[in-house]
């Protein structure tokens, strides 16, 4: 198990350098000039991939008995590096649609191979563990890419283009984690079983699909889905409100306080395990949502002085919702023979949602400016109240 975790946390610490959205948000708007209308479309056109395709590649992994996890996470990591010498290149929204769309490609193909292991292989005991571990490395990568990066950004397109070739570059190293892996599991049935399974839920399982299907007709899990959708849906605010805190206060502070959100974030992962012990999972969910609201509003009145704390406590409390959610949606879609499609379709719900605030965000911020976008966005993160009371966070 330990070589698995190890596999697990360098994925994941590869993702979070790449994935730390200032970088491309500033370029967007600060090099290529684009208005925060197209800043959207490019962003909720590209992110469609990650919404479509993780499901699908779910039921393929779950269902065809040659597909190989092995090849798809080479695939994916490939798909990383080329998409990033894309962006790297692009000129033009169709362009920088198609780059973004090619690394969304790739984290769809990563995300759900290996949330589907971690669904495998995951027990009461050690579920808690296995996502602070995976959150730790990623949000640990992004602090440090943040404070870096930070630092590097001007106002030349010359300093974007070399992070992102360095981001290219990250990927093609990833792959050598999971090609050693393979040499030193070969023999280790119990992690070999996992990487290198194909189709072995259809093997074992003789159900017909239809039946197999059926285990998602239950009302806890259709609440939890809607529980998903009104927690992700309304205006995103990141998007167009990090190019004018780089404005304001420069590339160093926007990477600081970036800084600090990774470090919150990281926090978070570490001390929830141990409020768990004292406190539910539902109480923890709730202390997040209205944490994350009053974050939200406060960001009006930010600072130099404040920034840092601020974006800290963002990072805490959606590292505490975060977790709770996916030890949740983990527990629940322990469903025999489509694991890794009910854990994707799960989140899949989710990222469509994360994805429609984008667009939502742009024409707020266009139609009705900063103060009302951030307005609006606090006032929404209350929405998962409303059916909060349907769902019982018992056996989480």
């Amino acid at each position: 198990m330990l070589r698995l975790y190890l596999l697990f946390a360098a994925i994941y610490l590869v993702e979070g350098i790449t994935e730390v959205s200032f970088i491309l948000n500033v370029y967007l708007k600060k090099i290529l000039a684009f208005t925060p209308v197209q800043i959207g479309q490019i962003l909720f056109l590209s992110g469609l991939w990650f919404v479509f395709l993780k499901p699908l590649i779910g039921f393929i992994a779950d269902s065809w008995k040659g597909f190989n996890k092995r090849w798809a996470l080479l695939f994916g990591l490939l798909c990383s590096a080329g998409g990033w010498l894309l962006i790297a290149r692009a000129q033009t929204q169709l362009e920088m649609t198609a780059g973004v769309s090619l690394k969304v490609f790739a984290i769809a193909c990563l995300d759900v191979l290996i949330d589907g292991m971690i669904v495998e292989v995951s027990t009461a005991r050690n579920r808690s563990f296995i996502q602070s571990l995976v959150y730790g490395f990623r949000f640990g990568g992004g602090m440090l890419c943040a404070n870096w990066a930070g630092g590097r950004i001007g106002d030349s397109a010359l300093d974007f283009i070399q992070i992102y070739y360095i981001f290219s570059l990250l990927s093609l190293v990833a792959l050598v984690p999971v090609l050693i892996y393979r040499m030193k599991a070969g023999s280790e049935a119990e992690g070999g079983a996992v990487l290198e399974s194909q189709g072995q839920s259809s093997a074992t399982d003789k159900r017909s699909l239809r039946e197999k299907f059926g285990q998602l007709a239950n009302p806890a899990f259709g609440w939890f889905l809607m529980l998903l959708f009104l927690y992700a849906l309304g205006a995103d605010t990141a998007t167009y409100f990090d190019p004018i805190l780089e404005e304001r206060f420069g590339g160093e502070f926007l990477g600081r306080i970036t800084s600090f959100y990774y470090a919150g974030i990281i926090a978070g992962i570490f001390t929830f395990p141990l409020l768990r012990k004292i406190l539910s999972m539902k109480t923890l969910y709730i202390i997040s949502l209205v944490g994350w609201s009053l974050v939200e509003i406060s960001c009006l009145g930010i600072a130099e002085w404040n920034g840092w704390l601020i974006y800290f406590f963002g990072g805490f409390f959606n590292a505490y919702s975060g977790i709770a959610l996916l030890t949740v949606a983990v527990a629940m879609c322990k469903m025999r023979g489509i694991e890794t499609f009910a854990f994707a379709f799960a989140v899949s719900v989710k990222n469509l949602m994360d994805l429609a605030k984008v667009p939502i965000g742009g024409y707020v911020m266009e139609a009705a400016g900063l103060t009302w976008l951030f307005v609006i966005s606090s006032l929404c993160g209350f929405l998962p109240f409303l059916v909060l009371h349907k769902l019982e966070f018992k056996d989480v």
